[in-house]
């Protein structure tokens, strides 16, 4: 059933439903005028609210028509989105589901939810299940260059790196498209180009910041990549400006709160770790927040607290969907806990996916495990980019590594 008449059998509920998101988003847009900061503080209900009214009326079409491919690509990526805003993991579970079931009708003229269900998969870390679907979508579209980047992506999180830089090559002259330029940024930083990705990520951050069609959340998005990256150079003040701005748009993004997080973390400031922190796991549960909050705790002298944080971070992993989780990993290494299991669940992994930071799990394992020779040799895998991220060099440097010539070396 084409798209018009699926419209057409939507009905009477599903007119009432658009007409009252229109009429929101238009009292929402004439606010912004008369008041552009309380409306910048709204930002983030408007978008989750729209998005709900958004879903229910597709829910409302795919009663009419549930084989329509159109209506189950559109409800895939408005659950990725919710996602994104802050939900659940169950959302990207569910864009997974309806993505695939679009694809079942037909792939033709439908690459667009291929490419929703690349991104609902590499935010559930199935980079192999990624890797199938964008290969395929690559071979149907090859001179869409999204698509490209999006295959380019998860080679980068395999550690394919050959194949990664090949593709990255092949998108640089339509580096300017959002998707692209974060994309691309994330793999110039992660070979140590830093300049050229913070170049890449400001212009593209500038570009989201001014177009009516991309929402809050990814606007919000582009400033916690920013602040990232400058958290990660140790420009703590360049850090914090980018979350903040972040936290204009999106008040309640529980990202932006744990990177706060992680900026008070640096700063030693342990009060304002707990605050950011707490805020985070309020709304997402993270276990490398929960992690976070319970050190500081201890740095505090507060043994009971950091206690009763590491027991729910170990509910909280056990009960952690998806693929095995890194965070948790180094966390338990870090506290010389469990280190024989986290060794071989990282070894395990690694056999799939060889990217530099699954080598440098593997190296702190080995370590922790009294075996130095062999995590020297898995941590020059792991810098064999010379990726400038402090937690690589710090790795290298406890396993008394000359950082420079073991990156020569590798």
């Amino acid at each position: 059933m084409n798209s018009a008449r699926v419209m057409c059998r939507v009905g009477a509920a599903a007119l009432v439903l658009a007409l009252g998101g229109l009429a929101f988003t238009r009292a929402t847009r004439a606010s912004a005028v008369a008041a552009p900061a309380a409306a910048a503080h709204r930002g983030g209900y408007t978008d989750r609210a729209e998005r709900d009214v958004q879903i229910a009326v597709w829910n409302t079409a795919l009663v009419a028509d549930p084989a329509s491919a159109l209506v189950l690509g559109q409800l895939a990526a408005l659950h990725l989105q919710r996602g994104r805003e802050g939900g659940t993991f169950d959302e990207y579970v569910e864009a997974e589901r309806l993505a695939r079931r679009s694809l079942a009708r037909r792939t033709n003229r439908n690459s667009g939810t291929a490419a929703t269900l690349i991104s609902a998969l590499l935010a559930q870390h199935r980079f192999t299940d990624a890797r199938m679907v964008a290969v395929d979508l690559v071979a149907r579209e090859p001179d869409v260059p999204e698509y490209r980047a999006a295959l380019a992506e998860v080679a980068m999180e395999l550690g394919d790196d050959v194949a990664a830089d090949t593709l990255f090559r092949s998108v640089w002259a339509s580096r300017g498209t959002l998707t692209i330029a974060a994309r691309l940024a994330r793999w110039l930083e992660i070979n140590d180009h830093v300049p050229e990705a913070r170049t890449l990520l400001m212009s593209a951050q500038a570009d989201a910041m001014q177009r009516r069609d991309v929402a809050m959340e990814t606007k919000a998005w582009f400033a916690l990549r920013v602040g990232d990256l400058e958290l990660r150079r140790g420009h703590l003040r360049a850090a914090e400006a980018a979350y903040t701005k972040g936290l204009v748009l999106e008040p309640d993004d529980p990202r932006l709160f744990a990177a706060m997080a992680r900026l008070a973390r640096e700063r030693q400031r342990y009060d304002d770790v707990i605050r950011w922190g707490e805020r985070a796991i309020g709304m997402q549960l993270d276990p490398a927040t929960l992690g976070m909050v319970g050190d500081a705790y201890a740095m505090q002298g507060n043994a009971e607290k950091a206690d009763e944080y590491f027991r729910t971070l170990e509910v909280a992993v056990s009960m952690q969907p998806g693929a095995y989780h890194r965070a948790w990993s180094l966390y338990l290494l870090d506290h010389g806990l469990r280190v024989n299991e986290v060794l071989r669940r990282a070894q395990d992994e690694l056999r799939v996916r060889k990217d530099v930071y699954g080598y440098d799990v593997v190296a702190w394992a080995l370590l922790k495990a009294g075996r130095g020779d062999e995590a020297r040799a898995a941590m020059r895998a792991a810098l064999r980019l010379k990726t400038p991220d402090p937690l690589l060099l710090r790795h290298a440097r406890a396993m008394g590594l000359d950082v420079t010539s073991a990156q020569s070396e590798a």
